[in-house]
């Protein structure tokens, strides 16, 4: 986005000796003398201080030297003195669209296209600033008319392209990318445009040339498409290499992070010090960040500066020190957390999938089982994303068009929706029922606490392409995602599974727009799935039902630490006769798999603590060690005892182990 650099209207003073310096820095800026230019001005603008046009020159100076709100200051002192001056309140507009201000750059752009109707450069400029405020039928006005005034206008038909591909006309977008390359041949912006429209479209190979043109031209933007392009269509050795030129905040990735440190090239270096930044929004960062395990237990010390909302999901789990801030060390090394597959040679075959990765807490999980409590088949709901005007909004999808799966028996609908979108819910049609988790859902500091808790306790997460079907995968729950026909680069083209999510599966749009079509098949699936389900009450054991849970956790420990292949043997047969047990009668997923896992963690420290107590029994210790785990042991079976009961609780389980204590 060009700013003029000179005032466009003759000045109406008389000459005064100001005027000779003036001319003269234009002069000199001009020919690139820029310390000369400078000095010149600030002897004119000495002289004559209230100068409109010795003002407009310096605030174009100051903007191109990177001061932006210097040259903000020099704007608005010359409109202060003329406010008819049309350059200083474009150029104003273009460099509050440079600071991500577009509300103030249109009104700068409305002012000057109202002194200028005929500005096909300040009509373009509205068409730009109007996109990012998400107002895009304005936008297509704004472009057109750019064009009417000068038909052989490139960059406002790109601007006609931007706006008509956000709003999902790929076809229309196609042809004003098509136009610009026309108007300007070897225009690599064009190109991207054109190769982002074929791309949508699920023309392959055609968005591969485009990009590979741009690229040729030395366009970053092209190499960057081209590597999204090879990940779609599962590439991902020359995928993640083209991914790292992406831009953020319209800054290349090393000048939007900071580079104080090399980059890191992945394992194989020893022990060392990694500052990993974080680089995209939260469902990237949940995506990616499988990979600090892996980074851990190749002997790197890794420091993640991650948004302090997240800290509390990630640290149960996540190895490594989270920092809000890059602390003032020394490392020796840095990376980006999204590029951490490249680091790691992450092939379509070697996707590290293991799963869960992240954990619920127990203690919310519980709260939100009982809340929640055990009746139905409950799916949550997620139907919105992202809603800045930038993002990609064809993603989300109506909620109403859902209400094909609350017909089915039993199903209960449970909105995880929070902020944005929740208005949905009052306009449900009249059969439609979504149930609401309440006001206190997610409401405290941290993200996603409170929804992956209750997640623990559905039997599926339903969700559009947004952050919670990454943290449903990272969990291991059931969880389907609704794509648009034109996925992100991480769905990849045609599977309904996903190679980074084990218990994902996709359901895509046959066509642009097609949400009817997507829930009519997702209604298909979940009546298949709930065709054999039984009540969790058929489970046939003379014993409470959180007795069975526990005596599969116990086995399970036995099978690890047992020598004797008899004995494993015996162990095996016994537990496969109750993990189908519990598998026929419903006992598995949801909040009984959080349980279960606190079980697990709990026999486990029992199985140490009484080890270690047989060691003191033969070693003649029975002093305060001896004590203090004899002691532990009653503490552990407490824990025990409770994780039992709520899992009775939770499956109405007809038998009830109690407990009393004299």
């Amino acid at each position: 986005m060009r700013r003029s650099n000179l005032a466009e209207r003759p000045a109406p003073d008389p000459p005064s000796d100001a005027d000779p310096l003036y001319a003269e820095a234009c002069r000199l800026w001009a020919a690139g003398r820029r310390g000369d230019a400078i000095q010149r001005l600030d002897a004119a603008l000495r002289l004559k201080p209230d100068s409109p046009d010795a003002l407009v020159m310096g605030g174009y100076m100051l903007g191109e030297l990177g001061r932006p709100e210097a040259a903000l200051r020099f704007y608005r002192r010359a409109l202060d003195l003329d406010p008819l001056l049309v350059v200083a309140h474009a150029n104003s507009g273009k460099l509050l669209v440079e600071l991500r201000r577009p509300a103030e750059a249109l009104e700068a752009f409305d002012a000057a296209v109202a002194l200028k109707p005929a500005d096909a450069d300040a009509w373009n400029c509205r068409a730009g600033a109007l996109r990012e405020l998400g107002r895009l039928e304005d936008s297509l006005v704004a472009a057109r008319r750019a064009l009417a005034l000068r038909p052989e206008f490139a960059e406002a038909a790109i601007n006609l392209g931007n706006a008509l591909l956000k709003l999902d006309r790929m076809e229309d977008a196609l042809k004003a990318y098509r136009r610009a390359c026309a108007l300007r041949p070897g225009y690599a912006a064009a190109l991207c445009g054109e190769a982002l429209a074929l791309r949508n479209l699920g023309r392959y190979g055609e968005a591969l040339a485009a990009f590979e043109a741009a690229e040729a031209l030395g366009s970053r933007e092209g190499v960057a498409g081209k590597g999204c392009l090879l990940l779609t269509l599962g590439d991902f050795t020359r995928g993640f290499e083209g991914y790292e030129a992406r831009w953020l905040s319209g800054k290349s990735l090393a000048d939007a992070l900071g580079k104080r440190f090399p980059t890191w090239s992945g394992p194989g270096s020893g022990q060392e010090r990694v500052l990993v930044l974080n680089d995209h929004g939260l469902g990237d960062t949940i995506q990616f960040v499988r990979y600090l395990p892996l980074m851990a237990a190749a002997g790197v010390e890794a420091t993640f500066v991650c948004p302090p909302n997240l800290h509390r999901l990630l640290k149960s789990t996540i190895p490594g020190r989270l920092v809000e801030t890059p602390p003032d060390e020394s490392f020796d090394a840095q990376i980006a957390v999204s590029s951490l597959p490249r680091a790691f040679r992450t092939s379509l075959e070697t996707v590290p999938a293991t799963a869960p990765y992240l954990s619920a807490d127990l203690a919310l999980a519980a709260r939100w089982a009982e809340r929640i409590g055990p009746a139905g088949f409950k799916v949550g709901m997620v139907w919105q994303g992202n809603p800045h005007p930038e993002a990609d909004r064809a993603r989300s999808f109506p909620l109403a068009a859902a209400a094909p799966l609350g017909t089915l028996p039993g199903v209960r609908l449970i909105s995880l929706q929070k902020g944005y979108g929740e208005e949905q819910l009052a306009g449900l049609p009249r059969a439609m029922r979504v149930e609401t988790p309440g006001e206190d859902f997610d409401s405290g500091p941290d993200a996603f606490v409170d929804t992956a808790a209750l997640m623990a306790h559905l039997d599926l997460v339903v969700t559009c392409d947004t952050s919670v079907a990454h943290l449903a995968g990272a969990l291991a729950r059931p969880v389907w995602v609704a794509l648009k026909s034109d996925a992100e680069w991480r769905w990849m083209t045609e599977r309904d599974d996903s190679p980074w999510y084990p218990t994902m599966r996709l359901f895509r749009q046959p066509r642009r727009g097609a949400w009817t079509e997507v829930f009519a098949a997702m209604a298909g699936a979940l009546s298949e799935t709930l065709a054999p389900r039984r009540p969790a009450q058929a489970a046939r054991a003379p014993c409470s039902i959180g007795d069975v849970v526990d005596r599969i956790t116990i086995l399970r420990i036995k099978r690890e630490r047992m020598i004797d292949e008899d004995k494993r043997a015996n162990i095996e047969r016994e537990l496969r006769l109750l993990e189908a047990e519990a598998q026929e009668g419903g006992v598995v997923g949801g909040a009984v798999d959080v349980l279960t896992d606190g079980l697990a963690e709990v026999n486990a420290q029992l199985w140490d603590v009484e080890d270690a107590l047989r060691v003191c029994e033969r070693q003649g210790e029975f002093g305060p060690r001896f004590v203090a785990l004899a002691r532990s042991v009653y503490a552990l079976n407490d824990q025990r005892a409770a994780l039992k009961l709520t899992i009775n609780r939770l499956f109405e389980s007809a038998l009830i182990e109690e407990k009393s204590y004299g």
